[in-house]
């Protein structure tokens, strides 16, 4: 086993520290070889692939080798340990490790790193409650890291078992412990209180081919149209962009990079830019950095599209809703400022138009086929028995659940094991693949008569997506933002009765919908020119309502 010198491990440790990685990979390939290389330094090896500025993808891999050695060379090494666990879950290998992991938990309890792997693999397979248990004691001693933390404060909103006052709480929490220590490295800067030419600026990882981007692209051009300049900050790797990204460019006034800055020297950029309302659009979600809008960087800051709950952060001023989505006597249960816009938070950009929409599945295939084209987070386990109920009542019906992306097919699995546990035999859940063109993955819907919609996550982009190629979709009345938004879509539809009450009336209505098969059929020919002329699409008349939105928030605050 290679032995290192005082001088090696000193000089490892600072190339390590200055993050000087190839040179440090370099090193230690220099020094040992794969047989004899110590547990240590495989691990470090290993953490070293994953952080060069331009890893591929085969890194990855030799990552996992190199944490799986080190591993076998020192079970006891939790690093090595988890490490394997997050490579693997990254790879959609890893049996093994999580035995092993729920093993350590069972026979030594408590580890913070052991309970994050956990976790993430626990959410990954569709087992949210047991993710949100480990998370909740992190949570509770105060020991999540900011990663961990918001990806908590996420899959809560994958659960019913937690109520809106409890999530709020734990985003309070969870922002306390992340206040920044060096707001005196902040620039000063003046803003011109002007209600013409508003800097309006978007900070997003997802400037890419995202759902956001369906949304974002129609809007963005009717505020140009009312002279505001548009600037975008992505948090996304350059490498990551794509052709929408190179789109966006264009559309944006400025378009900045933040990828490769610390917090404060994205916020003084922000700042420089002399940005008069900041709109966040991805609150917790993946590569979030929700610690920059703790510098707050413009003198307004909102949340918007992206996520659809508070954040509990007291420097975002404003959180954008509409009518259906915050009741009156709920305001409290948000830190920001509730504004609404007048019918509908956001709006469509437009879909392909000459996707055509064929004749009810139904009367080919004299059974119903409801379908859920969702986030497989979404199925959660009180969704498939809901589900199950209703296939119970509904003889020879099928259920297609289409997966947005290749992880969501090995989700799948577990999705499966629990319709069987509910008594579903497995011919009556389809599982189509990711389709790579968009045109292709219209053209799904097409083999759907009703769309079930999740809670108490709902759909928004599926939703929408479903009811422009013809199909209605059912939704469950929530209780905060996230679970309503199924219901303020159908309610702009003027489709109430495609709105549940509660899980019975849920089961009860696909029932009596699934045997109104005439009425289905004419819902389907009429329903996409009843989208186009309805909120949902009227991207001219959304943007005219921000715009105003926009104007009346820096009113406010100018009038101060």
């Amino acid at each position: 086993m290679t032995t290192l010198s005082q001088e090696q491990k000193i000089k490892l440790i600072k190339l390590f520290e200055e993050k000087k990685f190839f040179d440090l990979e370099f090193e230690i390939e220099s020094i040992s070889n794969f047989k004899d290389r110590s547990a240590f330094l495989a691990n470090m090896l290993g953490v070293v692939k994953l952080q060069k500025p331009s890893f591929v993808e085969k890194d990855f891999e030799e990552a996992r080798k190199l944490f799986k050695d080190s591993y076998e060379k020192n079970p006891n090494y939790i690093d090595a340990m988890c490490n394997l666990g997050h490579v693997s879950l990254k790879l959609r290998n890893f049996d093994n490790i999580f035995k092993d992991l729920k093993k350590f938990k069972k026979n030594k309890g408590y580890n913070k790193k052991v309970y994050e792997t956990l976790a993430r693999i626990f959410f990954f397979i569709g087992q949210i409650d047991d993710a949100l248990l480990l998370y909740k004691e992190m949570a509770d001693k105060q020991d999540l890291s900011k990663d961990s933390s918001a990806h908590f404060l996420t899959s809560l909103n994958y659960s019913s078992n937690f109520s809106q006052i409890e999530y709020l709480n734990y985003c309070k929490k969870i922002n306390d412990q992340f206040k920044p220590t060096d707001l005196d490295g902040l620039i000063n800067y003046q803003i011109n209180k002007d209600s013409e030419n508003l800097n309006i600026g978007f900070i997003s990882p997802d400037f890419i081919e995202h759902s956001v981007t369906d949304f974002l692209f129609g809007t963005l051009n009717e505020l140009k149209k009312k002279n505001f300049k548009i600037h975008a900050f992505n948090l996304r790797k350059i490498v990551e962009l794509d052709s929408v990204s190179n789109s966006l460019m264009e559309t944006f006034d400025s378009w900045h990079n933040l990828s490769d800055l610390s917090d404060i020297d994205a916020a003084n950029l922000i700042r420089n830019n002399k940005i008069n309302i900041l709109i966040n659009l991805v609150g917790y979600f993946a590569r979030n950095r929700f610690t920059i809008m703790k510098y707050k960087p413009a003198p307004v800051q909102a949340i918007w599209m992206g996520y659809t709950n508070t954040t509990g952060i007291d420097e975002i001023d404003y959180i954008i809703a509409d009518p259906n989505l915050i009741k009156e006597n709920e305001e409290n249960l948000y830190s920001e400022k509730i504004i609404k816009m007048p019918k509908i938070w956001n709006c469509h950009s437009g879909i392909e138009p000459n996707v055509e929409i064929k004749n009810l599945p139904y009367l080919s295939n004299n059974f119903i086929t409801f379908g859920c084209f969702n986030n497989s987070s979404k199925i959660t386990e009180e969704v498939i028995e809901t589900w199950s109920k209703i296939l119970l009542k509904v003889s020879n019906s099928k259920l297609l659940i289409k997966a947005p992306s290749n992880d969501a097919e090995i989700a799948q699995e577990n999705i499966l094991k629990s319709f069987k546990n509910h008594k579903i035999d497995s011919s009556r859940i389809i599982f189509l693949s990711k389709e790579k063109e968009r045109v292709n993955h219209y053209k799904m819907y097409n083999k759907v008569d009703l769309s079930l919609d999740t809670f108490p996550y709902s759909g928004v982009t599926t939703s929408i997506e479903s009811i422009w190629m013809g199909v209605p979709v059912l939704t469950l009345k929530g209780s905060n933002f996230t679970s309503r938004c199924g219901e303020s879509i159908n309610l702009n539809l003027k489709m109430p009765e495609f709105i549940a009450s509660d899980k019975n009336d849920y089961i009860d209505k696909a029932v009596t919908i699934s045997k109104e098969y005439e009425n289905l059929a004419n819902v389907r020919n009429s329903l996409r020119q009843k989208a186009f002329n309805s909120p949902l699409f009227d991207v001219k008349n959304f943007g005219e309502e921000f715009s105003k939105l926009l104007n009346e928030i820096w009113s406010k605050y100018s009038s101060k």
